[in-house]
């Protein structure tokens, strides 16, 4: 333990080390047709080669809760730096790898290294800041991940145009944030007493308060929506006979901008009520939705997924923020790991959802509209919650906090 003051590198390199997750599936995914005909000869290549895709994202999902206990137990700095490691080289490892199952095995490896850098990221970020301090860094990172997700998949792209396996020299790169995280990263100390008696009531209750378990089912909620129309805007403007990879992609990238709006937005905003800025969220992305679903140019859909993504970008950093508030720091490793896992079954649950809800509506373009009133219903429910209830009032980002006494 070090008696010092988490600053500005702290934060940024814990921001940057969370873009792994984003980096992990877009340098895979515009590979994916090349990777396919290369292992054209193997059964079921069409089908293996996509999963390896999810796989990393299915093996987050089972194994951050466990994460968060390791970085309980042996501590934040300790897991983050194994799990580095593990990531660089699983994710490089199919650049010379020429068998269809040994690189899946090679990313269910990437999945569990992810779980535990996104968990120890996590848990560090939320015992170095407190209150507006915490809402920014969380903001920076879900805003800062979707630019750096765009263009990773543009690079992806650059470099699998000479060899489907040159993107994934890329991953190695990530070994460089071994030494800064060594020289920058500090375990947080313990915490003081005095602290621990401002939350008496939330450590009676252990970690699964009411509170908790109902954060996580908000967690699966929008990490569900935060990927509805990033995965599915190119199939919403191919129904509207848009099919122009370029003309798709630059529509992607328009839209993603509004989760960086979003998080700005939070950032600004993150002393209002959870109630409040659930309704904001909820609205935003309903709109989003029935844009997409009433207007058919292809302007439209760039800007009803902008729209869309802006309440995206609200969502998931006050969910994170407001669950990881008020818990002592000896939660908070397991806190982390329980989000990440919850956040990761509702992007590994997302094509699922949407796929069943297109099958009844009579296609994609008709899921939106089914979504704008998901989206609608939940804004009215978060605002019955925040006239007539107690927990929708507290504000996001409270000021009241357990943290390390330097």
């Amino acid at each position: 333990m070090q008696n010092v003051s988490a600053g500005v590198r702290q934060g940024l390199l814990l921001v940057a080390v969370a873009w792994l997750a984003p980096i992990g599936s877009t340098l895979f995914a515009p590979v994916l047709p090349q990777m396919i005909a290369h292992f054209s000869d193997v059964p079921r290549a069409e089908l293996l080669a996509p999963l390896a895709l999810v796989t990393p994202a299915l093996f987050v999902a089972l194994l951050a809760p466990l994460a968060g206990i390791l970085a309980d137990r042996t501590g934040r700095k300790h897991l983050l730096l194994a799990a580095l490691a593990l990531y660089a080289a699983a994710g490089i490892a199919p650049h010379w790898i020429d068998n269809l199952y040994g690189i899946i095995l090679s990313r269910v490896v990437v999945g569990i290294a992810e779980a535990g850098v996104m968990t120890a990221s996590t848990a560090l970020i939320c015992d170095y800041f407190a209150g507006e301090r915490r809402a920014h860094w969380l903001s920076v990172q879900f805003g800062s991940a979707s630019l750096v997700a765009t263009f990773c998949f543009m690079l992806a792209g650059f470099l699998g145009g000479y060899d489907w396996r040159a993107p994934f020299l890329v991953y190695g790169a990530t070994a460089l944030f071994i030494p800064l995280v060594l020289m920058l990263i500090f375990e947080p100390a313990p915490v003081a007493p005095e602290a621990r008696a401002l939350v008496r009531e939330e450590r009676a209750g252990g970690l699964f308060t009411p509170r908790f378990i109902a954060c996580l089912a908000l967690t699966l909620l929008c990490g569900m929506l935060f990927y509805v129309t990033p995965v599915h805007i190119s199939l919403v403007l191919s129904e509207r006979g848009f099919t122009d990879a370029g003309m798709l992609g630059l529509a992607s990238a328009i839209g993603s901008i509004g989760v960086v709006v979003g998080a700005v937005a939070f950032r600004l905003q993150s002393k209002r009520s959870i109630g409040a800025l659930l309704v904001v969220a909820m609205a935003a992305q309903a709109v989003g939705y029935a844009v997409l679903y009433t207007q058919p140019s292809w302007a439209a859909g760039a800007i009803g997924m902008f729209i869309n993504n802006i309440g995206c970008g609200i969502s998931l950093p006050l969910v994170l923020a407001f669950t990881m508030s008020n818990l002592r720091s000896d939660y908070r490793g397991r806190a982390s790991g329980i989000w990440t896992s919850m956040f990761f079954v509702g992007q590994f649950v997302c094509p699922i959802g949407v796929n069943v809800v297109a099958a009844a509506s009579g296609g994609m373009v008709a899921a939106m509209a089914a979504f704008a009133g998901i989206t609608l219903s939940a804004a009215l429910v978060f605002m019955t919650g925040l006239i007539f209830g107690h927990s929708f009032k507290e504000p996001a980002t409270p000021g009241r906090d357990i943290m390390p006494v330097h």
